[in-house]
């Protein structure tokens, strides 16, 4: 048995209803999937996880305490390594995906693990529960192993901090969450089947202020609905605040940005650049300053009826919102006899989301992912969404490309 070591860090804010949040939309957590080929050995990869997560002690948090008592506390057991065999699974949707549904227990663990799909092609997942890791931090984990397979130096990370410390809240009173009267892109809710589907599409092309284009897009998604005022999420990485800093946790914070229907591609890269720039992050909510006191089995009460009244009203507290990893070098992510082709990730969702999408490039290619509530998704809507937001990058990134070639032939 191993003796348990000392709290690294606090619960956030976030984490806390990440954890609830699991228990109605399981399972939520990064999901990031390599494919390529070559051959996965088992013992292989166990030996470097361990390598890489004793580096990482991130990954093998358990939960201790409760409320706001509550901590994540390093277990100093190994994340599992997990064999499958996927090739009844295409990867490009949700649709026999059981592969990717496994247990995460809190307090027993684990919380991330590995998991090897000797499937066609071969494909190398990394699984972690969002209330632990963000996308950021799941990609720093994986780096490591990789660098351990590779016989490499790892280099670590620093898990003692959570978002709250990187964040630039004022004092004051708390504010509230606008109402919910933003529209779903897909229209209004339709039947009673729970839980989250998602697909997934590939664009080839060089596709310039890929964000702000694929906000628009879905901007004109909403407008299809009806005339109606957009709001659309983008989860933000604070590393970057504390030059230096490691971290596999869950270091995000969403801003949310308004789109009128005169604003312009530029307008809106314009605005997103000078929120980052600006780190104003304004203060925490009444809701917010409350979660540390809710148990969690009432914060998921909470979360249920937010979701039924939206699905009810049609109205939700945004229109979606939409993750960009940026454009990944495939390089790093190559070791043990396994090489990576490819890179995408799932994005995590809940039931009161109406749209959630996770952008990841590399090379030139762009992998969109979007994750939806079954009840939004269905009679066809996810995948015409999905088709026309990666229609008009395609014609974006040709446009770029005759431009390119024209320049070129002068």
């Amino acid at each position: 048995m191993t003796n348990m070591k000392k709290a690294l860090r606090r619960v956030s804010i976030a984490s806390r209803v990440w954890l609830a949040a699991h228990e109605l939309c399981p399972p939520f957590s990064n999901q990031l999937i390599f494919e390529g080929n070559g051959i996965l050995d088992v013992e292989r990869w166990q030996r470097a996880v361990a390598i890489a997560s004793a580096a990482n002690p991130g990954s093998r948090l358990v939960l201790r305490g409760y409320l706001g008592a509550s901590r994540w506390v390093d277990s100093g057991v190994t994340p599992r390594v997990r064999e499958v065999d996927g090739s009844a699974w295409d990867g490009m949707s949700s649709e026999g995906a059981d592969i990717l549904y496994g247990g995460y227990s809190p307090r027993r663990g684990p919380m991330a693990e590995v998991v090897l799909d000797h499937g066609s092609p071969p494909r190398v997942i990394f699984r972690s529960h969002h209330a632990v890791m963000d996308g950021r931090g799941c990609i720093t984990w994986a780096e490591d192993v990789f660098r351990a397979l590779r016989g490499e130096q790892v280099l670590g990370s620093d898990d003692t901090i959570i978002e709250e410390d990187l964040l630039h809240l004022v004092e004051g009173d708390p504010i509230s969450y606008p109402g919910r009267r933003f529209l779903a892109p897909t229209g209004r809710a339709q039947g009673t089947c729970p839980g989250v589907v998602w697909q997934r599409r590939k664009v080839i092309g060089n596709i310039p202020k890929l964000l702000p284009q694929v906000l628009i897009l879905t901007a004109r998604e909403v407008w299809r609905q009806g005339e109606s005022a957009v709001r659309m999420g983008i989860p933000v990485d604070l590393r970057g605040r504390r030059p230096g800093l490691r971290s596999t946790g869950n270091l995000t914070n969403a801003i949310f940005v308004d789109i009128p229907p005169w604003k312009t591609v530029d307008d809106l890269a314009y605005d997103i650049i000078r929120r980052l720039k600006g780190q104003r992050d304004g203060s925490l909510t009444r809701e917010e300053k409350l979660v540390p006191h809710i148990p969690l089995p009432l914060i998921r009460g909470i979360l249920r009826r937010e979701a039924l009244q939206g699905h009810a009203s049609n109205g939700y507290r945004f229109s979606g919102l939409v993750s960009n990893l940026g454009k990944l070098s495939l390089a790093p992510f190559q070791g043990g006899g396994f090489t990576s082709h490819s890179c995408t990730a799932v994005p995590v969702c809940m039931e009161s989301f109406p749209f959630s999408m996770v952008l990841c490039g590399y090379g030139d290619t762009v992998e969109l992912v979007l994750s939806m509530p079954r009840v939004l998704a269905s009679g066809g809507r996810l995948e015409g969404i999905l088709e026309r937001i990666a229609r008009g990058l395609r014609s974006t990134g040709e446009e770029v490309c005759f431009r390119n070639n024209i320049s070129m032939t002068r």
